[in-house]
């Protein structure tokens, strides 16, 4: 039988001129079993009870699963696949899963090919070795993954046949959730419920409402040689000791530049492998930085652009390979250039394909736009904290502040056009605020839309024409429990709202209360230049929160009024809520010491033993001098061992450094998981930051056959 894969394959063949966009449509999501498939196969009747079990969040009856796990059987079977997996995302940030065949025995013990209802809604992996934060004993071993019909299945191609992934919820034998998918799924049910709630207040009918994003990935590419001779890269993702190259970013030719030849190739075999997936992959170019780039997709629900996100991660790291290339998705590989994010656009759109953050023609769209942008601007300012400890990580802690990326204080800005319509919200409601006008920049160019309001790169949260961007995440995180929680949080401020507005019919006292909820909730509110130093200062009379350490920012997970915002809207329990806490205070504990590790195994193994050799060299030349020329000229060597000398206390600094360094090994032995990350936090990383000072200092002065290792400026500048 020919697969849809093999199909492709030959009409592509025949038919070398068809148009690219024909092409596209065909290839797009072949190996995904998402609603078009489902609709051509099941009876009507199962589609119908999926889909509101998609779009409303509803049950599934477990007679339309059988019907469903038989359709998805025959057709992954007619692609080729030999195995199936519950795909999940545990505690790690990673995703995971055990792979099954569908070989069964039926009751005569013959070897047939089985694929049940059952098997697609459960499966039963070991949780034992998934951090867990306490939830649970290490020796209770007993896990359950649930599948998450929400989320389309879809196959992956290995070299003797092809895997179907079942994206699926992961949770304990006690009930403990395990996973980042569950809350994420839980907060879109929320934000739906109130949704309606709201719109049905100004008579908009709509059967539901879903939240779109759009995840910009950054990332890095760098030559697989390369990082083989550099435990750094290797262990960590990231450079810890290296000198500055000459040159880098700030001649600003990178940016949107000529995509260089070898890394156009690898986009274009991700973009291929993307689109088998379904993954709406809209955009490409180069960023800022040397060797930086990034893909960005479509909008998506929020569950499936998570999934898509964390696909598209695991693409960019295997395709990278196969072009003698590594993808660094460290938010900051190199500490003297931008670092890689994940800037996440987020809207909401209901049942008409209409965005809830654009204003509209109508008083009643108006009062819609208005309600929803002060629920969003009172969640985020009653929980900037909670949203920063979800974002906060061993990563954005070295890339948060740093060049383009937003400082960690959380503020919106809004822009001119949305803070003219706070202004004067009745004009607003009127339709009396002028809108955006066409500009022409010369006779011959054609006239363009001219925003009403530029953009504000420092802002973490900046309002973006008709979605709110994020720019906050760190491009190695999983995004599905920060949407969670701004999930939540917005739900929080949309549920006050509403109940302000419920039982008012007035125009004017709707006006006012928004009005009121809205001066309320400015602090959040930011229109200047986060950078500058006096914005901390203003943020703390604001009451905004301030980080003092990531230890104690990931720490305001327990605070009460998130903890109970968490129990409130049964998003996690107490006591999950903490274990997450717990979980990245220990992944944070783990990670630097693995950087302390490397940063010492590079002292004594490269850098140190590189930086004898090259002062041994210089005391040889020194003392080879002729003698003859030295007894007429008794000061000319004095400025070679000047030289010598400043060299060698580089070198005594060094070793001073390493020995500060295994000191704090064993400190980092005692106290507790806190104890160890506040060490961590304010000790550690600095002595490593102050031994990359010093450890720069020497490369810039050793001799390249001593210096073993690929140097930054050969990394970057190939």
């Amino acid at each position: 039988m020919l697969t849809e894969a093999k199909i492709c394959y030959i009409i592509k063949a025949c038919f070398p001129r068809l148009k690219k966009e024909v092409l596209m449509s065909y290839n797009f999501a072949t190996h995904v079993f998402g609603f078009d498939k489902m609709e051509e196969t099941l009876p009507p009747n199962v589609f119908r009870k999926f889909k509101k079990t998609v779009d409303e969040k509803k049950s599934l009856d477990p007679d339309a699963a059988d019907a469903i796990a038989n359709e998805i059987k025959k057709w992954a079977e007619s692609m080729g696949v030999t195995h199936f997996t519950h795909w999940f995302l545990p505690l790690t940030g990673l995703t995971a899963g055990k792979q099954n065949t569908f070989i069964d025995r039926d009751e005569k013990g013959k070897v047939i090919s089985k694929f049940s209802g059952r098997e697609l809604i459960k499966g039963e992996p070991d949780a034992s070795s998934f951090p867990h934060g306490g939830m649970r004993s290490t020796f209770e071993a007993r896990g359950y993954t649930a599948w998450d019909p929400t989320s389309p299945v879809f196959i992956k191609e290995s070299k003797k046949g092809c895997i179907l992934y079942i994206p699926t919820v992961f949770f304990g034998y006690n009930g403990k959730v395990l996973d980042k998918k569950t809350p994420l799924l839980r907060s879109l049910k929320l934000i739906n419920q109130i949704s309606l709630k709201i719109l049905k207040k100004f008579n908009q009918r709509v059967r539901w409402v879903k939240n779109m994003v759009g995840p910009e990935q950054e990332f890095f590419l760098v030559n697989e040689t390369d990082v083989n001779q550099r435990s750094d890269l290797r262990t960590l993702g990231r450079i810890l000791f290296a000198a500055r190259p000459p040159k880098g970013q700030q001649m600003g030719d990178h940016y949107f530049g000529a995509i260089p030849g070898k890394v156009l190739r690898f986009l274009e075999d991700v973009e291929e492998e993307a689109a088998k997936l379904g993954i709406p992959v809209k955009t490409r170019h180069n960023e800022v930085a040397p060797n930086q780039f990034e893909m960005a997709p479509i909008y998506e629900e929020a569950n499936i652009g998570a999934d898509h996100n964390q696909i598209l991660m695991d693409l960019l790291l295997d395709t990278a390979r196969k072009h003698d290339m590594v993808c660094l998705l460290h938010e900051k590989p190199f500490h003297y250039f931008n670092g890689s994010g994940k800037h996440l656009n987020w809207s909401l759109m209901d049942s008409n394909h209409r965005n809830l953050l654009t204003p509209g023609n109508s008083k009643s769209t108006r009062f819609v736009f208005l309600s929803f942008l002060t629920g969003f601007l009172m969640g985020i300012n009653r929980h900037n904290d909670l949203i920063q400890s979800v974002l906060a990580s061993p990563g954005n802690e070295l890339r948060l502040g740093g060049h383009e990326a937003p400082p960690s204080i959380i503020s919106i800005y809004l822009g001119e056009e949305l803070q003219t319509i706070l202004q004067n919200l009745e004009g607003f409601i009127a339709g009396k605020i002028k809108k955006a006008p066409l500009i022409q920049f010369e006779e011959f160019v054609p006239s363009i839309l001219h925003e009403m309001s530029d953009r504000n790169r420092t802002s973490p949260v900046a309002f973006t024409g008709n979605k709110f961007e994020f720019r906050m995440p760190g491009s190695s995180q999983s995004l599905a429990f920060p949407i969670a929680v701004i999930n939540l949080a917005v739900t929080e401020g949309l549920n006050v709202v509403y109940q302000h507005i419920a039982s008012l019919e007035d125009e004017k006292k709707i006006i006012e209360t928004l009005n009121q909820l809205v001066h309320d909730n400015s602090a959040i509110v930011y229109e200047g230049d986060n950078y500058d130093r006096e914005w901390k200062e203003e943020a703390e009379k604001r009451g905004l929160f301030i980080p003092v350490s990531l230890p104690h920012t990931i720490d305001r997970l327990k605070h009460k009024k998130n903890v109970t915002l968490f129990e409130k809207y049964n998003i996690l329990k107490k006591d999950e809520i903490e274990a997450r806490a717990d979980i990245k205070i220990e992944m944070y504990v783990k990670t630097v010491e693995m950087e302390l590790r490397v940063a010492r195994y590079l002292l004594r193994a490269y850098i140190i033993p590189a930086a004898l050799k090259n002062q041994k060299m210089l005391l040889d030349a020194v003392n080879g001098f002729p003698q003859k020329i030295l007894e007429q000229n008794p000061t000319i060597l004095d400025q070679q061992l000047e030289f010598i000398k400043k060299f060698t206390q580089k070198i005594n600094r060094a070793m001073e450094m390493l020995s500060i360094l295994d000191e704090d090994n064993e400190k980092l032995k005692q106290g507790n998981d806190r104890e160890q990350a506040a060490l961590c936090s304010a000790t550690i990383r600095p002595h490593i930051i102050e031994t990359a000072a010093v450890v720069e200092k020497i490369e810039e002065r050793v001799d390249h056959g001593f210096w073993k290792m690929p140097r930054a400026a050969d990394i970057l500048f190939r």
